[in-house]
């Protein structure tokens, strides 16, 4: 069986979207089938050991990127007047879109991932124009596909609710975690070493993924004001992309704490520097008023490091009385946490090493066996 899938975000500077989509393919490429997997690109070529390393075997799946050449062509556009053609020529079996929207599909069943419906659910985080664009490129993309994949059992109810799917239609695969979150630093390399171009030393505190109004960046900036004088030599990482609908915001809330010199704004960092980022942070942050899946908890539990966590993430399912979730999603709610996190050292190791035995569970090839298994039923 041939599948095409839409692959473009993996190109370039990836956010969650490609990096899932990174390690489902990584996970497939482990499981024992003979499907060929045809991954459609916009832009120019790049090496990737998916196909530099394919050497394709009765028994193993094989991976054949193609690339269009396209680097400026706006994502969505692409995607949804240029890609059907070449699925027209192609002909695949099926086609999977590893989120939220789905082009034409040239009569092959569709299979989508639709990671949260924030974009329904949460408006004010999204101007008016795009949040109208992810809805309508979202509610169209449920209707054409045969299959609509989620993360969590929480967003499968979101999807019964606000779409009216019919429950057999909609299949949950939860994510898994890269290798590379679990492994120590490699002999003869050094974490301080690789983030200090990026103006980043320990002891600090860290929040990690794209800053949005629904994350609550001045709940974590406030609550490292308010133990800031306990620790002196404690630091702030902000490490992600400032997406609020206000940019200026970000500016503005560390101006009022007063230590600006203390937190450092560090932006986009690239991946390989993310396994370090979580190995020396205290403590990372992720508080989130809706979230589909929630990686960065759980990368950074896979890490060594505890994260200070709202309700509503797989981490809920995941382990259930986690002891570092904030019951309000409030400054004094997160405060507490924080503190008591801080204070009790012994404790806080002890759960970052049964964060790291959980983690170590959550395998992407097991996500990719899971996600097969939604591809047959086509």
């Amino acid at each position: 069986m041939k599948i095409a899938v839409v692959a473009y975000e993996m190109e370039g500077d990836r956010t969650g979207v490609g990096r899932y989509l990174d390690g489902l393919l990584s996970g497939i490429a482990r499981c024992d089938h003979d499907w060929h997997w045809q991954l459609y690109f916009k832009g120019e070529p790049f090496e990737h050991s998916l196909w530099s390393d394919d050497e394709g075997t009765a028994s193993r799946p094989t991976f054949q990127p193609f690339f269009d050449r396209r680097p400026t062509a706006r994502p969505i556009l692409w995607e949804q007047l240029r890609l059907p053609r070449l699925l027209r020529r192609d002909r695949p079996d099926a086609v999977f879109s590893p989120a939220y929207s789905l082009p034409h599909t040239a009569g092959a069943p569709g299979v989508v991932t639709v990671h949260d419906l924030s974009f329904e659910l949460l408006p004010g985080d999204f101007s008016r124009k795009e949040r109208w664009r992810r809805r309508l490129l979202a509610r169209r993309a449920v209707r054409r596909a045969r299959r609509v994949l989620t993360d969590t059992e929480e967003i499968k109810r979101d999807l019964i609710r606000c779409y009216r799917l019919a429950p057999g239609k909609i299949g949950v695969v939860p994510l898994g975690l890269d290798e590379k979150f679990l492994k120590p630093a490699e002999s003869g390399t050094s974490d301080v070493d690789l983030l200090a171009p990026y103006g980043i030393h320990p002891p600090y505190l860290l929040q990690v993924g794209s800053m949005l109004e629904r994350r609550h960046v001045d709940l974590v900036i406030a609550a490292f004001t308010e133990v800031a004088a306990e620790h002196p030599d404690l630091t702030l990482v902000l490490a992600g992309r400032n997406r609020l609908r206000s940019s200026g915001d970000l500016e503005r809330w560390i101006h009022a704490s007063g230590l600006g010199e203390r937190i450092v704004v560090a932006g986009y960092l690239e991946e390989e520097a993310l396994p370090a980022l979580y190995r020396l942070a205290t403590l990372s942050f992720y508080l989130s008023s809706y979230e589909g899946y929630g990686l960065p908890p759980l990368e950074s539990l896979a890490a060594g490091t505890p994260p200070v966590v709202s309700r509503g993430l797989a981490l809920d399912e995941l382990w259930p009385d986690y002891p570092y979730r904030a019951l309000t999603l409030d400054r004094a709610g997160v405060l507490k946490v924080t503190t008591t996190a801080l204070e009790l050292q012994d404790e806080r190791l002890r759960v970052a090493r049964e964060g790291q035995e959980r983690m170590a569970r959550l395998d992407w090839r097991h996500a990719a066996e899971l996600f097969l298994d939604q591809m047959r039923s086509l």
